[in-house]
């Protein structure tokens, strides 16, 4: 269906929802005539009955972004460069209550440009105290920080390579590149998963459907404590019956001692007047029946600051796969530091942010191929040899011009340094053969990104 089409229906069923509400108040009879349905603009078009009985807000967001990358050539399927303009995020959101302001729900859609629709996030929640709010859907998995950040309130033009982030991971995975890393190993998107269950994108379980469990208690001003406790129905799940019996569960916890701090946006263009601090940890457990029949567990700790202007985001976390067939933990590791400064706030940020994941820690040519990850091919003379992938690192700096309101209509341009370290394997065993595997020298990439973002 056509994104044209899609926005018409959707603003038909609006007009359809105020009708339909509008009419209900009217056959209330005359005199209340406070249960009529209003419409206001506030960061969002506004939909609301008198008695606060209903509320829905409706937000769109367009991001359109240039991406080149100057590839390492030395890399196998990485002799041509990338170039492309890219249509990010086309987004409408739906966030409002019925009936009761207890009742909330949220709907986020994606309009992608394949023409088709996706439906991120469906979400409903009934609010028994503030520690107790009961919800169930479809969702992102509350675990970490990077992630959970929001689309439209990123500090860089995307999140970075430890959540899997490049631009570059794109088109069928049946055929070569340009694809980051490139090379022959498993691709690095986002939520990317081999098949057999290891996760070769970022360190993120991305978003499923399931039940969650979430309370928080303080203020901006006072000490807060939040949590979110969910069950699951997997990681990097759509919206299709499960397999099994295997769920996902994940717990995450966050202390605010001076106020909490929003950890959707990212920076600090109001300039707190003094020190805020948040701390964050997250784990999750997860099992399937790939590669034989596995488990899986993650940890995170988080960190972020808020100063007159300053912010800073530090970020780590591990993960580590257990297989049926085979002797040895697989296990992941990544950590990110992102800082940012209004410079003239608050309309222009400097950023900074170094990241860097082992998609496989200590790897070796057998780990490489038994957990999923596969071996990169690198240029040796008229051929090609192996390359065992030890880490990916980032290094960006960026600026962030706000045009009118913090993250809604802005510019932002960021540019980066990747390169991915490779290890040496003297006992690796290829086809039966002893095949010794040396390492091979450092992939490095050069990307520069700039984009436009309009919220409405």
């Amino acid at each position: 269906m056509a994104p044209m089409r899609v926005g018409r229906l959707l603003l038909l069923g609006g007009l359809c929802l105020t009708l339909m509400l509008s009419s209900g108040a009217a056959d209330e009879g005359d005199d209340e005539p406070e249960k009529v349905l209003g419409l206001t603009y506030d960061e969002g078009f506004r939909f609301g009955s008198a008695d606060a009985a209903f509320f829905l807000r409706l937000n769109g967001l367009v991001q359109l972004r240039y991406s080149y990358v100057d590839y390492d050539s030395e890399i196998r399927d990485n002799d041509s460069d990338y170039s492309n303009f890219y249509m990010r995020r086309a987004r409408l959101y739906f966030l409002g209550h019925a009936f009761d302001p207890k009742f909330s729900y949220f709907f986020h859609i994606q309009l992608e440009p394949t023409r088709s629709i996706n439906a991120h996030d469906l979400w409903i929640e009934y609010e028994f105290s503030d520690l107790l709010r009961v919800g169930a859907g479809r969702m992102k998995i509350a675990y970490g920080l990077e992630f959970l950040n929001s689309g439209a309130g990123l500090g860089m033009v995307e999140r970075s390579v430890f959540s899997g982030e490049t631009d570059i991971d794109a088109g069928p995975p049946d055929q070569p590149g340009p694809r980051y890393p490139g090379g022959g190993t498993e691709r690095f998107g986002l939520t990317w998963v081999a098949d057999t269950g290891f996760a070769t994108g970022g360190l993120t379980p991305y978003r499923s459907q399931g039940v969650q469990l979430r309370g928080q208690r303080g203020s901006p001003t006072t000490p807060t404590f939040e949590y979110q406790l969910g069950l699951w129905q997997g990681r990097s799940t759509l919206g299709l019956s499960n397999s099994g019996t295997d769920h996902l569960y994940s717990l995450r916890v966050g202390y605010y001692p001076w106020g909490f701090i929003d950890w959707r946006w990212v920076g600090d263009p109001q300039g707190t007047p003094r020190v805020k601090i948040g701390v964050l940890g997250s784990v999750y457990a997860n099992s399937g029946g790939s590669g034989g029949g596995y488990s899986e567990r993650g940890w995170d700790l988080a960190a972020m600051l808020r100063y007159r202007g300053f912010s800073a985001d530090l970020e780590w976390a591990t993960e580590l796969f257990n297989y049926e067939l085979e002797d040895d933990d697989f296990e992941r590791r990544g950590w990110r530091a992102e800082v940012g400064w209004f410079v003239l706030p608050p309309k222009v940020e400097l950023r900074a942010r170094y990241a860097a994941i082992d998609r496989l820690r200590d790897p070796t040519y057998r780990t490489a191929v038994a957990s999923g990850l596969g071996v990169a091919e690198v240029a040796d003379g008229s051929g090609w040899a192996p390359a065992i992938e030890r880490g990916i690192e980032e290094t960006s700096i960026g600026v962030n011009y706000f045009i009118n309101q913090w993250h809604r209509h802005k510019l932002q341009f960021d540019a980066s340094r990747l390169v991915r370290t490779f290890a040496a394997d003297p006992g690796a065993v290829i086809d039966g053969t002893p095949t010794p595997v040396a390492k091979a020298a450092d992939q490095v990439d050069y990307r520069v990104r700039a984009m436009v973002q309009l919220t409405f």
